[in-house]
């Protein structure tokens, strides 16, 4: 063969573009002369120190530059001289030796150009709306309740050194133990690591704080710069406009009882808690004036129908109320303006 038509065929031999033909005719050519095989060794150097395993063309012309020497290039083509016959086992030994080299090659830098781009993983995205929750069961067996109004993204199934999952809204947590795949939750600026525990995180888009509330086990919370440790029964805060993070023990009732479609108010303003009982029940409350919005509730809802809410509105304010359809209008003064 010609010296380009061997480093042709060597390249597509590594490409895995021969045919068994070929392949017994390179075993052959290779076995024929010591400078055949340094010939195959330089090029297997080359292929291997190659970030990104070049094409068969690059990786010829490349090999070209190695083996041009100066008396090749000033002497007249010569007619090949015969190769001299080998015994079938020393061509079999050639032929092994090829396949391990492949092998090796395809499984370093050479595994990339063979292989296809990996896709992205696909994901599931699920959605409540006001005054619906919902609970998923994760391809690790982790189970999400999710609070109204809002959503996870999740993939079909997760990847083998760790579990992601992205939320925007409320939910909480109960997350499958695997020391060796740990469970992150993405939060607006927020990640919160786990490795097997209960906990609810509480991310709303456009509220001015973000929440991780531990129930059982431990977690890292991490922002930009700081990770943050809690133990069960603490709470981290994160202020969006200030951007400092606070911690401090809280109420698991207070905080989870939504699962339970609980709502447990501690003289706290109307426009305050307005939004945990519209998400809760489907509805939109309006305000007459301030006066109204900043009447002070302490109240307890456990799964109770929306008259009984509006009812222990009426003894807060007092405050009266009037509804049109899914809008509350509510004012403590007798009579409710007409809209």
């Amino acid at each position: 063969m010609k010296p380009e038509e061997s480093y042709l065929l060597i390249t597509r031999y590594l490409a895995r573009q021969t045919s068994a033909e070929e392949n017994d005719q390179l075993a052959t050519w290779v076995a024929g002369s010591p400078e055949n095989e340094q010939t195959f060794e330089q090029l297997k150097t080359v292929w291997q120190h190659s970030q990104t395993p070049p094409t068969p063309a690059a990786t010829a012309a490349a090999l070209h530059r190695l083996k041009v020497r100066p008396e090749l290039a000033s002497q007249a083509p010569q007619p090949a001289a015969p190769l001299p016959q080998l015994r079938p086992k020393a061509i079999r030994r050639y032929r092994v030796a090829l396949g391990v080299l492949l092998v090796v090659v395809l499984a370093g830098a050479g595994i990339f150009f063979y292989l296809p781009t990996p896709s992205a993983p696909a994901y599931h995205l699920t959605r409540t709306a006001a005054g619906q929750q919902q609970t998923l069961r994760l391809p690790d067996g982790s189970r999400v309740t999710l609070a109204p109004q809002s959503q996870l993204r999740y993939p079909t199934q997760f990847a083998t050194g760790n579990r992601e999952v992205y939320l925007e809204g409320e939910a909480f947590f109960e997350v499958s133990k695997n020391p060796h795949r740990p469970f992150r939750v993405h939060s607006g600026a927020l990640v919160t690591r786990v490795l097997g525990t209960r906990f609810n995180v509480q991310a709303r888009p456009g509220a001015d704080q973000v929440a991780v509330s531990l129930v059982e086990g431990r977690v890292e919370v991490l922002d930009q710069q700081t990770t943050y440790q809690l133990a069960p029964g603490q709470q981290l805060l994160a202020d969006r406009r200030t951007g400092r993070m606070y911690r401090q023990p809280f109420s698991p009732d207070r905080v989870t009882g939504w699962r339970q479609r609980q709502l447990i108010f501690q003289n706290e303003k109307l426009t305050d808690v307005a939004d945990q009982i519209e998400r809760l029940y489907g509805v939109k409350l309006v305000f007459a004036d301030t006066a109204t919005a900043n009447v002070r509730l302490w109240a307890t809802f456990r799964n109770e129908p929306l008259p009984q809410v509006l009812a222990a509105l009426q003894e807060a304010g007092p405050i009266a109320y009037r509804r049109e359809g899914y809008i509350i209008y509510l004012s403590t003064t007798p009579e409710l303006p007409d809209h």
